[in-house]
């Protein structure tokens, strides 16, 4: 794909689905993370109807939006090359939101392999149509879009056939407007706070695709973009294998021995910290020199970017232990205050950067910000716990340090042999 899209194309596609995301994380008002909360089936099948009504009605919505402001919202962001593409964002909302639907009812039903199932068939999919529209338009933008839509429709569809499928009629014959007005009221704190709080979050992490987008163009977008999609790889194929699994042991464990919560927590926490060390560390000082390498010159800018932000990673990849506690312990207010530390520190990063009009400063003040919020959230998580966060802390500071260390001393061994 590097090969074949230009980062320019890059860039325009994660302006698109940057609003995409935001849209489908407001629209449902949060309540998919209260899907393995509710004790009885009644309850939960009211909670997926309220999901799928927010759903049909942000789509009638976002249509209506499109038709009136579509193309000023294009010369606004700056990605006018995006041209009548972006009116296909009412499809990827639904799309997305209905795969997100099923999902969390696999997750609840503990159908883990068919999940990590779908979630391979709909990666191959997607970037097989990306690649193939590519390769025939020579790296036109909607390519990119097509593998999207693509992506989304699999995934949608695998999740929607199989064993739940059989439940779709008792969901119909039970829809109450009574019963969901009740489900909506019983968990109201997710759209209270932990939907603000989700916002703020992803509002953080999209953050240098605005600022980069209006201060410096699409182009180095597409290199931010490009880097962070690769980083993202690992955290996201780690986070489908383990991540249902745990939070539905943590949920099971917190209901019914909560001694044993903190120990569990825990335990991932480090496994976490021994995965992702060597692989991140290694993209952190290295990056410049691989990028160059595998996707060729025109993508080494993208290396750079990856170096200042890899070993955020190594926390981001560890924080995957401690982001289902706050809601498990009841603790959502606590959700949207770290968010907000973690967005206000980003856009401090990223302003001083945009002030000196320093793409490098920003991206280097945006991944060292990252990495100590980061760091500094998961700590209080785990003192909630009750956990020697001191001892923890040190202790991950340390390999995470030493590590450091050793592969930079590789590097300037080597480059002070070769030079």
């Amino acid at each position: 794909m590097s090969r074949i899209y230009p980062p320019a194309a890059y860039g325009e596609f994660a302006v698109f689905n940057s609003i995409a995301s935001n849209l489908a994380m407001i629209s449902t008002f949060a309540y998919t993370g209260a899907y393995l909360l509710p004790k009885t089936q009644e309850k939960f099948y009211a909670l997926m109807q309220l999901t799928v009504v927010l759903t049909l009605a942000a789509c009638l919505f976002t249509i209506l939006a499109m038709l009136l402001g579509g193309h000023q919202l294009l010369v606004w962001l700056n990605v006018e090359a995006i041209g009548n593409l972006i009116y296909t964002l009412p499809i990827f909302l639904l799309l997305f939101n209905l795969a997100t639907i099923a999902g969390g009812w696999y997750l609840r039903e503990k159908q883990f392999v068919k999940r990590v199932g779908v979630d391979i068939t709909t990666i191959l999919i997607g970037r097989g149509a990306t690649v193939g529209y590519g390769w025939w338009s020579s790296g036109d933008v909607a390519g990119l879009f097509i593998g999207e839509f693509f992506s989304r429709l699999v995934a949608f569809v695998g999740l929607s056939v199989g064993r739940i499928q059989g439940a779709y009629g008792v969901i119909w014959r039970t829809f109450s407007w009574a019963g969901i007005r009740a489900v909506a009221l019983e968990y109201k704190d997710f759209p209270l706070y932990v939907l603000p709080a989700g916002f703020v979050g992803t509002i953080s992490t999209q953050l240098p695709i605005y600022v980069l987008s209006s201060g410096f163009g699409a182009t180095p977008v597409g290199l931010y973009s490009f880097s962070v999609s690769l980083l993202e790889i690992p955290i996201n194929l780690i986070g489908s294998a383990i991540l249902p699994v745990f939070w539905q042991k943590a949920a099971e464990i917190h209901h019914n021995e909560p001694e044993r919560l903190p120990g569990l927590t825990l335990n991932l926490y480090n496994k976490l910290l021994y995965l992702g060390l060597l692989p991140f560390g290694v993209i952190t000082v290295y990056g410049d020199i691989i990028f160059k390498l595998v996707f060729g010159i025109r993508w080494e800018m993208a290396g750079v970017y990856t170096s200042y932000l890899g070993y955020y990673y190594v926390f981001k990849l560890m924080s995957l232990a401690t982001s289902s506690i706050y809601n498990l312990m009841g603790k959502q207010r606590y959700v949207l205050w770290s968010n907000i530390a973690l967005l206000i520190i980003r856009g401090i990063g990223l302003g001083i950067g945009l002030l000196f009009h320093n793409l490098n400063l920003a991206l280097l003040l945006f991944g060292l910000g990252s990495l100590l919020a980061t760091f500094l959230i998961d700590m209080q998580v785990l003192s909630l716990l009750k956990l020697p966060v001191v001892r923890i802390g040190l202790r991950t500071i340390a390999f995470v340090s030493a590590t450091l260390v050793v592969l930079r001393s590789i590097r300037f061994g080597i480059e002070w042999v070769l030079s």
